[in-house]
């Protein structure tokens, strides 16, 4: 169940698509992105599909994400825990990052109910304060 699920997930954060990424989310979906506020502009906890759309338009402003390649996965019947090696191009400089992060899933109904991501939130920092 949780494949299909973050393959769609995951397809949407590519292309940028919000409706898609609202059709695999429960409404009152949540987003945890830890890091710090105020450098990083979309860390934080965001919940509720309106917000958690926000996010994602949030991060899009300042990143293209070039790929995302799952490392290692742990799956438990409602939830889903991913390492993945991502690549990102920083907009405003066109610095690339290559960075692992953790994010872990929360399912219900079929549909992602929440997402905490556990980043390298040090190397996000560091490369958007060169904006």
């Amino acid at each position: 169940m949780s494949t299909a699920i973050l393959d769609r997930w995951y397809a949407a954060i590519r292309a940028g698509d919000a409706s898609a990424l609202a059709a695999v989310t429960t409404d009152d979906v949540t987003v945890r992105w830890n890091g710090p506020p105020g450098v990083v502009p979309w860390a934080g906890a965001w919940e509720g599909r309106t917000k958690v759309l926000t996010f994602f338009r949030r991060v899009a402003e300042h990143l293209d994400v070039l790929a995302i390649e799952t490392v290692h996965r742990i799956e438990a019947q409602d939830s889903v825990a991913i390492v993945l090696q991502g690549h990102w191009r920083v907009k405003a400089t066109g610095e690339e990052l290559h960075i692992r992060a953790a994010n872990v899933f929360r399912f219900e109904g079929g549909l992602v109910a929440s997402y905490e991501v556990y980043p390298d939130s040090y190397a996000f920092a560091k490369a958007l304060a060169k904006a």
